[in-house]
């Protein structure tokens, strides 16, 4: 394991090219050794929302960063899901952080809607002593617009932490969106990605296949 690892979490349903993009150029910019993904089982955030079954979402990122030498994925979230709890950060953190030591440097990537929000996540503070954040400055969200949302005091620490990247037009519930509507997701996807939902008709009318099934 590299002694240098950004940490990326989300839920990956399904996983797109910006997923991909993005984080590699944040570990560029920062000369980090990987970004180490680590989809979630059941975020605290999305508890409204059924997931795809958890083996379809894992496959799907490991096809899409089939090609990626700088990307390893953590299944930490995952091996947990039994107890039925929400994956909290701050709990996962803690947990690699034992794993790699205190010598390792760990940087939490966030997007800016995630900065947004992060004062209301479970223990922020432990985070951030755990993992220092670092923010996806996407266009057209700039600096100035992002700091302009959050409280005066914490604009200079949240400034430090800012890696500008390049503007993607590309979500994942507008990739679900498209299947269901049976319109064309190849540019948003890799293409193995791309086959994968296909083959086991996932998205498809919003409706979600049993656990078990493909």
């Amino acid at each position: 394991m590299p002694n240098h690892l950004i940490i990326f979490g989300g839920s990956f349903d399904p996983p797109h090219v910006g997923h991909v993009v993005l984080p590699g150029q944040v570990r560029a910019a920062l000369g980090a050794g990987a970004v180490a993904y680590v989809p979630a089982a059941r975020p605290p955030h999305k508890l409204e929302r059924e997931l795809t079954p958890a083996h379809h979402r894992l496959a799907m990122l490991r096809l899409a960063l089939a090609d990626e030498p700088g990307a390893v994925i953590l299944t930490d979230e995952l091996d947990r899901a039994g107890d039925g709890r929400p994956s909290y950060t701050v709990e996962t953190l803690e947990r690699l952080r034992q794993r790699v030591g205190d010598e390792a440097v760990l940087r939490l990537l966030l997007g800016a809607d995630q900065v947004k929000g992060f004062g209301k996540w479970r223990e922020p503070g432990r985070i951030v002593e755990l993992a220092e954040p670092v923010v996806m400055l996407r266009p057209p969200e700039t600096a100035a617009s992002l700091l302009a949302t959050l409280p005066a005091d914490e604009r200079a620490a949240w400034r430090a932490r800012f890696v500008e990247v390049a503007a993607m037009d590309v979500s994942s519930s507008e990739v679900r969106r498209r299947v269901a509507a049976g319109e064309s997701i190849e540019a948003m996807v890799p293409p193995a990605v791309a086959g994968y939902i296909r083959e086991h008709g996932l998205y498809r009318g919003g409706a979600r296949r049993p656990e078990g099934g493909s």
